[in-house]
């Protein structure tokens, strides 16, 4: 009689046990999805920061780059240096094996050293760890194979959650992720896909471990095979990890060629920006690929911002449903609605703020004027200060740089400077620029950066604002679009953000082909130039492409 009652308790602290681990997890899932505004992309520190640290995942590093035998994406590291104090401090390689190698590294005053990761060690793959003294130091990495050549950006902080709305495992294409662990102890990971036939969550990528120290890749074209569209998800359940994808097509009928890279988003959110869209006179396919990471299913707009909309007229959004935990695509190039001579921009949100994550693919199919595609992830944050590589190559035919101000009712002024060769070069001299609501500024930094092979550019602003870069090469045809990143504590989330209906409202005309010369204080077309307490000002309502002599 005495252990009847004991058998009714111990279901009761059964239950209570079961209660407070299912509290715990629902936590801990909470606290990891509460991810700081810092973590959301890769920022950059501010000059008098103690040190900079900074996470390449993909790359092989053969030291062959070309021929059958070179590597197939050899990684060459980008350090660039944009404030007044030589910054110092080493690179080390991991492999898959849980080699390491360490180079030490210097880095000038407003200049940049490049590293290729194969003079550290040789190996088939390998990732990088950058640590340097100081700060204003960004990170980006160029990958060059067979396939064709990308430059990405590098991770400042490992991260539990990852997210690749783009992504292809059709006939001619490779689908690669990399997985890099900087940490001693090992990661857990689950890998989930979802196809235009459903999601899968293959029995092999549950409870994966990546061992501390160590990179590991998974070739998802040979667990998802020949699906159009494939965008992957990656969480971690014990320890953090940065994850990198790299894409390649061979060029097959109705493909593009080219390899392109790109870092995944760490966090969703319910407005994505992309300041770069597909170059005006430019024949490229561009396809918008969401994922919806909320509870419930959301409508998601993706509005095409024209530049000079007063001529060039407005397009009406696109519209797509994306059920909750699924994925789905915009085919923008094959809508006749958007003018293909015309420069352009995206703002991409959620009606009923679902938190969603939103990516570009860029391609050019073979025999076309120009090759190559690029993938390029939306920027989920505005910021007042943007740091970034200028990829200024003897090969570009391109380099852009545009900063778009996404605020429905606030103009920004902005000044761009580039930093090359221990000196700061202010682009646009004494003027700042003036961006209307809704519009943006592309400067072609072509001229400027010549025989500047270390050059990074710097943007400043009075108002939060998206900065991007579009890159064209010729050996091999390619394309680029290049990450800028933003300094820690200027960025913040985009709110009072622009829509299609107020475009004509808010512009007046400007030519795309206008010249402004820095020294000049006239009026250049529609673009009007005024002087301010000494300074000149040059106020663009619509977008214009300006050529710096």
């Amino acid at each position: 009689m005495k252990r009847a009652w004991r058998l009714p308790i111990l279901f009761l602290l059964a239950a209570l046990l079961a209660t407070a681990i299912v509290a715990q997890n629902r936590t801990s899932a909470g606290n990891r999805s509460n991810v700081r505004l810092n973590e959301m992309v890769p920022t950059a520190s501010a000059d008098d920061a103690l040190s900079s640290t900074w996470y390449c995942a993909a790359g092989t590093a053969t030291g062959v780059v070309t021929g059958d035998a070179g590597g197939f994406a050899e990684q060459t590291l980008m350090i660039s240096n944009a404030s007044s104090i030589d910054a110092s401090g080493s690179v080390t390689a991991y492999t898959e094996s849980g080699v390491t190698a360490v180079k030490s590294v210097t880095v000038g005053a407003h200049g940049q050293t490049t590293l290729r990761v194969s003079d550290i060690l040789k190996a088939a793959w390998a990732s990088a760890l950058v640590e340097v003294s100081g700060g204003g130091i960004t990170v980006t990495h160029e990958l060059r194979g067979p396939a064709g050549r990308s430059i990405s950006a590098c991770a400042s902080s490992p991260g539990d959650n990852w997210y690749f709305p783009s992504g292809t495992t059709r006939a001619g294409t490779r689908n690669l992720l990399t997985l890099f662990n900087p940490f001693p102890g090992e990661a857990t990971i689950d890998i989930s896909f979802d196809t235009e036939d459903g999601a899968r969550t293959p029995q092999q990528l549950q409870g994966m471990v990546v061992p501390g120290g160590r990179l590991v890749k998974v070739d998802v074209g040979a667990i998802v095979t020949l699906r159009e569209r494939v965008s992957t998800t990656v969480r971690a359940r014990i320890g953090r990890v940065i994850a990198e994808q790299i894409q390649t097509g061979d060029g097959r009928t109705n493909t593009e060629q080219g390899l392109t890279a790109v870092l995944g988003a760490t966090a969703a959110a319910p407005i994505w920006t992309f300041p770069v869209a597909t170059a005006a006179s430019t024949t490229a396919r561009e396809v918008v690929s969401l994922m919806n990471m909320g509870d419930a299913d959301t409508e998601v707009l993706v509005e095409v911002q024209l530049d000079d909309p007063k001529t060039n007229g407005t397009v009406e959004p696109f519209v797509v449903q994306v059920a909750s935990g699924r994925s789905a695509q915009i085919d923008l190039g094959s809508d006749p609605r958007i003018p293909k001579t015309v420069g352009r921009w995206l703002i991409v949100r959620s009606s009923n703020g679902t938190p969603i994550v939103a990516e570009r693919s860029v391609g050019v199919t073979r025999g076309a004027s120009a090759g190559g595609f690029a993938f390029t992830m939306g920027v989920p944050v505005v910021a007042t200060s943007w740091l970034g590589t200028v990829a200024a190559t003897t090969d570009a035919s391109t380099t852009l740089v545009a900063v778009a101000n996404p605020s429905a009712t606030q103009a920004a002024i902005v000044t761009i400077s580039v930093h090359s060769k221990g000196s700061v070069v202010a682009v646009t001299a004494a003027k700042s620029v003036q961006i209307a609501p809704g519009q943006r500024l592309v400067l072609n930094l072509a001229s400027v950066t010549v025989g500047a092979a270390d050059a990074s550019v710097q943007v400043e602003a009075d108002r939060p604002v998206v900065v991007g870069q579009w890159m064209t090469t010729t050996t091999p045809m390619e394309i680029q679009t290049i990450s800028n990143f933003p300094l820690l504590g200027t960025e913040s989330l985009p709110v009072d953000v622009f829509t299609s209906d107020q475009a004509v409202a808010e512009s007046v005309s400007v030519r795309s082909d206008d010249t402004v010369v820095p020294e000049s204080t006239t009026t250049i077309a529609a673009v009007t130039t005024t002087t301010i307490a000494g300074a000149t000002t040059t106020v663009v309502a619509g977008a214009t492409t300006t050529t710096l002599r």
